[in-house]
């Protein structure tokens, strides 16, 4: 059955003007990057529209932060909405968690190519182009209400044009599925078949008890990770988040652009858009291991990534594990800081971004392997080799917010001054103990 021609993004999780989490001390320039990097992939979403010429966009959901009371955030909506509406785009809105329906100020006259989408609204609207349905978009409901029920895919719409070709339907549900961890950094392409027979059907979404969803697309909207799930025929997918915000969102960043041809085929594929990427970089310290061989090992881990087209800085955080003089000098502020800098140093010419480094540590003592409190007695021996790596220990974690206004830090000092550091490692030790010391069956869970 031939299908409408149809283009749109999917995006999920623009969260503008929500700043970045975990960040540390960055230099001005990088923290200028950080604070607008959501702003600057929402302009460069607003772009990808206009140029693959799309019928419309969805939104499905966290759009911006409703507790951030962010007026860029409405600025930026506002303005992009309105370039969109200039090129006849339409814009279909699916609050979320984050930006409930009443945060959007319904009051306000949005411009006139903008459709809100209530939870609670059931009925299938028409998405129309020169008067032609080309799709239609219904609510099914939320995860929690469907969780027990399988989906049946294998009913369709039967709406059709004047050519006898069939428009897409497509519902929204909020789900979390399982996600595909592949490192890609380019655009990817996925081509999925939309009509398939019953017998490649699993047999439970055969049975007439199933839950019965007559749907072709179906636009999950909870997390923030990228992840697709075949329905054959059909396809359930989430965007994920087009920019991530912390290093725990590193994985697969980007807006899904859908294009529907004369044939029962959809095809996705993912736009990296985001200003900001967030690196997670492994490396494995043997004993032996000089300084020098790790700086070129570390070089080559950064040379050998791919820079995404919009990308103006590179959050890395090097995770090592390891043993030796040289892996146990990293442990040091100081010893950090001068490795981070000779690799900056190293690759500036050869890196077209800004970089940003931090280190994650991960002894691989024999001695602590056999124990129930491996993770507390790892805490500790880190807080005691802290504490001996200056006279004023305080005063070096205080060295590590340059980023602040010098108000701010001659305050922080004046209040150092005042406290007492033994007593903050003792209360240190003792919160270690009490959130960290699980058995290794426990950490395993965790």
């Amino acid at each position: 059955m031939p299908f409408v021609p149809t283009r749109f993004i999917h995006a999920s999780n623009l969260r503008l003007d929500h700043q970045a989490q975990g960040v540390g001390a960055v230099s001005n320039e990088s923290q200028a990057i950080l604070e607008d990097c959501t702003l600057e992939t929402f302009s460069h979403l607003i772009d990808a529209c206009r140029e693959h010429e799309i019928d419309f966009l969805l939104l499905s959901g966290n759009s911006f932060i409703a507790d951030d009371f962010s007026i860029r955030a409405r600025i930026a909506l506002i303005e992009g909405f309105q370039k969109l509406a200039s090129d006849q785009i339409q814009v279909f809105i699916v609050p979320g968690q984050h930006d409930p329906l009443s945060a959007w100020d319904l009051q306000y006259t949005w411009p006139a190519n903008i459709t809100f989408l209530s939870p609670q609204d059931r009925d299938a609207i028409d998405i129309l182009r020169d008067g032609e349905t080309i799709a239609t978009l219904q609510i099914l409901g939320s995860a929690h209400r469907k969780s027990s029920l399988p989906l049946k895919l294998n009913q369709r719409n039967q709406l059709f044009n004047k050519q006898d070709e069939r428009a897409l339907s497509i519902g929204l549900i909020a789900a979390n599925l399982p996600t595909d961890h592949s490192d890609i950094t380019g655009d990817t392409t996925q081509a999925i078949p939309l009509s398939l027979s019953d017998e490649y059907l699993p047999a439970e979404w055969q049975s007439d008890e199933a839950n019965e969803v007559s749907v072709d697309y179906l636009a999950l909207c909870k997390g923030t990770q990228n992840h697709t799930f075949e329905m054959h025929p059909g396809v359930a997918h989430h965007p994920g988040t087009a920019q991530g915000l912390n290093f725990g969102e590193h994985e697969q960043n980007g807006v899904t652009l859908v294009t529907v041809g004369t044939e029962a085929q959809l095809e996705q594929r993912t736009l990296r858009l985001a200003t900001v990427r967030w690196q997670v970089l492994e490396l494995n310290l043997q004993p032996e291991l000089s300084r020098a061989q790790l700086i070129q090992h570390m070089q080559q881990s950064l040379l050998s990534q791919i820079r995404g087209n919009y990308e103006k800085l590179w959050m890395v955080r090097w995770q090592f594990q390891g043993s030796g003089e040289l892996f146990d000098s990293l442990r040091s502020f100081k010893h950090q800081s001068s490795l981070s800098n000779e690799l900056a140093l190293t690759v500036k010419d050869r890196l077209p971004v800004g970089i940003e480094q931090s280190f994650y540590l991960q002894s691989e003592n024999r001695e602590l392997r056999g124990t129930n409190s491996t993770l507390s007695q790892l805490f500790q021996t880190q807080l005691d080799r802290f504490k001996t790596e200056t006279e004023l220990p305080l005063n070096q974690l205080l060295a590590q917010a340059s980023h602040l206004d010098q108000s701010w830090v001659h305050r922080l000092n004046s209040v150092t001054e005042q406290l007492n550091d033994q007593q903050i490692f003792n209360a240190a030790l003792h919160n270690g103990q009490t959130w960290l010391d699980v058995s290794s069956d426990e950490e395993v869970h965790v």
